[in-house]
């Protein structure tokens, strides 16, 4: 079966890496294409022999022809996976100024800020009808090419649901679809014995069994997630991510995503599940 990724986003956001990553999964990889000649290029790539494409498109395709409509065209003649990346001002100005590259929309008349804001919204649209939004603002390079490569498992037209325990106080991620906040729960981070644990222990899965409050609140996030990710996969989107949260990201919230995970798999998804900063103190 013929595999198409279109990657797309904000200049800075990390496309050449994820590009690089593609052409690594040996993905026939085309950059900075304009939307006039798409179609073109799918008839050549159809007709081909090559089994995977990978396309960058960008901002400076609307002089060419309108983004979104030739996106969606790809997408409903090979069922492309749609990525698009995103990072916040602060962090993209930052790049810039370590890699003195110019922005594409940047002119003389046209600043740094205001070309990456103009970007933003030109790009908008597409953002809307992406399969999987990547904020790569707090994001290494190989944690990018991991999650990319999490995005990937799941192209022949199933649904893949990412469960992501986290710590509010490392920041909440951004390109979660839900927030679960199980701060209120008994934290057992003050019991001295269980401290230097993690949710993923014995001892800690003994702890919340004590209380009734944790299956009540762990059945009540499964049927949400349950209902959604179905009525998502009715609607063709191919992955969903859930973020589960306590304060420092050891505890509570990597017990609860890993229960998550585990009822969602006997659903019969193919889940992801991640701790995030499970090694953080």
């Amino acid at each position: 079966m013929k595999r198409v990724v279109v990657v797309t986003g904000l200049s800075g956001a990390g496309k050449t890496t994820a590009m690089g990553f593609l052409e690594d999964l040996g993905y026939f990889c085309v950059d900075n294409v304009p939307g006039i000649i798409l179609e073109e290029l799918l008839k050549l790539f159809l007709s081909s022999d090559l089994e995977k494409m990978a396309i960058a498109v960008d901002a400076r395709s609307e002089h060419f022809s309108d983004p979104v409509e030739a996106i969606e065209k790809i997408k409903k003649r090979t069922n492309a996976l749609i990525v698009f990346l995103e990072a916040s001002k602060e962090e993209i100005l930052r790049r810039y100024a370590l890699t003195r590259r110019k922005h594409p929309l940047q002119r003389n008349d046209v600043g740094l800020e205001e070309a990456i804001e103009k970007e933003r919204q030109i790009l908008l649209p597409i953002k809307e009808i992406a399969d999987f939004v990547i904020d790569t603002t707090k994001m290494t390079s190989h944690q990018l090419r991991e999650i990319l490569g999490q995005s990937l498992m799941n192209q022949s037209g199933g649904i893949s649901v990412r469960i992501l325990s986290f710590g509010f106080k490392h920041g909440i991620p951004m390109d979660a679809d839900f927030i679960f906040d199980v701060r209120f729960l008994p934290n057992p981070h003050y019991v001295p014995e269980l401290s230097q644990k993690t949710g993923l222990d014995r001892e800690v899965e003994e702890y919340f069994k004590k209380y009734s409050l944790v299956d009540e609140f762990v059945n009540k996030i499964f049927e949400t997630v349950n209902i959604a990710v179905k009525e998502y996969q009715r609607s063709g989107r191919r992955i969903v991510t859930v973020g589960v949260g306590c304060t420092g990201g050891r505890h509570r919230s990597v017990y609860i995503a890993h229960r998550i995970a585990e009822m969602l798999k006997k659903e019969g998804f193919s889940v992801v599940e991640k701790h995030r900063d499970l090694e953080k103190v």
